[in-house]
């Protein structure tokens, strides 16, 4: 088996993700690679002897810049035609990834992934589907949104995003709440993300139990209006921002706290935020925006799934608190419902699947 992957490396969180551990979990089950690399600082990511890499910059600002990925991205083609793929793999979209399937014999069986629920049939989703073979969901609930919104003109069917392997660090207890309770949020500080929406509409219950803290991780667009809504709900003794995190930190810090928090309220599919908070043991309270009502099907007694409305989330969330308190959330089931679905073991196995045979794979 001969895979071709392109992906990006650095300006896409979670995809980014993703794209980085598919390669490092496939490159060890006999499956020679070749990469193409979309990212701005020229590095290559994959320095071993089991993967061929080329790199493309993404988000050339200058005229030059734009040139120099033009004539790039024609290299990586004619050099991804001489290692001659049987299955070509997308981790994202644009029109780079496009030229590159258009431009592969038919032989090749061409793979793109499609992230968000609420995918629309814009110009460039539409080039996707018409230059690729089928289109891969992340998960098995947005097959039809993306059928009904998009296109139903090519196989659509799932394959799951990878997250970030901690190989050392395992699940542990949920703290108790003697001395109050910490939730946290890790992420990019975007308006989808519904930052804003939540304190403002559940600021009461954090008055109301003065020993509730939040502690907002990440950076972005939307921290000053963020700030401003915790000024505005005079809520700065109990809701933080601290920043940016590492990689190393999370994992020590995810399990000092009881839960996680995720309220977006649009632009989703399945954030690996929920995921990495079942591998850590960590219940998450969360919205019905993309993929997150489908995972609570699955993790019923460690997430809770709320409408994005004002008077549904006041109340669920208050329902939440009150489950921490009395100590409803068992981290030993949440890390087993990772284990058993969402884990990358898990995962790499659907996708050895799907490459055993990847037009009976989408025929499904």
């Amino acid at each position: 088996m001969k895979l071709l992957v392109m992906g990006n490396n650095g300006h896409l969180g979670g995809l980014s993700v993703h794209y980085k551990t598919l390669v490092s979990n496939l490159e060890k089950e006999n499956i020679e690679l070749f990469c193409i690399n979309m990212n701005d600082t020229g590095e290559k990511i994959f320095n071993n002897n089991t993967v061929t890499e080329v790199v493309v910059p993404f988000r050339p600002l200058s005229l030059f810049g734009k040139l120099k990925k033009i004539i790039l991205l024609y290299i990586a083609i004619k050099n991804a035609r001489k290692f001659r793929p049987d299955v070509f793999v997308a981790t994202s979209f644009g029109y780079g990834f496009a030229l590159v399937a258009s431009k592969l014999p038919s032989n090749v069986f061409k793979i793109f992934q499609e992230v968000h629920f609420d995918a629309t049939a814009d110009k460039l989703r539409l080039k996707m589907v018409k230059e690729f073979d089928a289109v891969a969901t992340q998960t098995q609930g947005m097959i039809a949104a993306f059928k009904a919104n998009v296109a139903d003109i090519k196989p659509v069917y799932f394959l799951p995003c990878f997250s970030k392997d901690y190989h050392a660090q395992g699940f542990k207890e949920i703290p108790g709440t003697a001395h109050g309770i910490k939730i946290a949020y890790f992420g990019r500080l975007a308006w989808n993300k519904g930052l804003q929406e939540f304190i403002s509409f559940t600021a009461a219950i954090f008055h109301g139990n003065i020993t509730l803290k939040l502690d907002i991780y990440g950076g972005g667009s939307e921290q000053q209006h963020i700030q401003k809504e915790i000024d505005d709900q005079n809520l700065n003794n109990q809701i933080t921002l601290k920043g940016f995190y590492s990689d190393d930190e999370f994992p020590v810090l995810i399990t000092d706290y009881h839960a996680v928090i995720l309220p977006s309220i649009a632009t989703e599919g399945l954030p690996l935020i929920l995921i990495e908070a079942m591998r850590f043991g960590r219940p998450v309270f969360t919205t019905t925006t993309g993929a997150m009502p489908e995972i609570g099907e699955i993790n019923k007694k460690g997430m809770l799934v709320s409408e994005k409305d004002k008077t549904s989330m006041e109340a669920n969330f208050g329902t939440f608190i009150a489950a921490l308190n009395e100590g409803n959330f068992d981290a030993a089931y949440i890390n087993d419902i990772y284990a058993k679905n969402f884990s990358n073991e898990a995962f790499k196995n659907i996708w050895l699947r799907m490459l055993n045979d990847p037009k009976r794979y989408f025929s499904n």
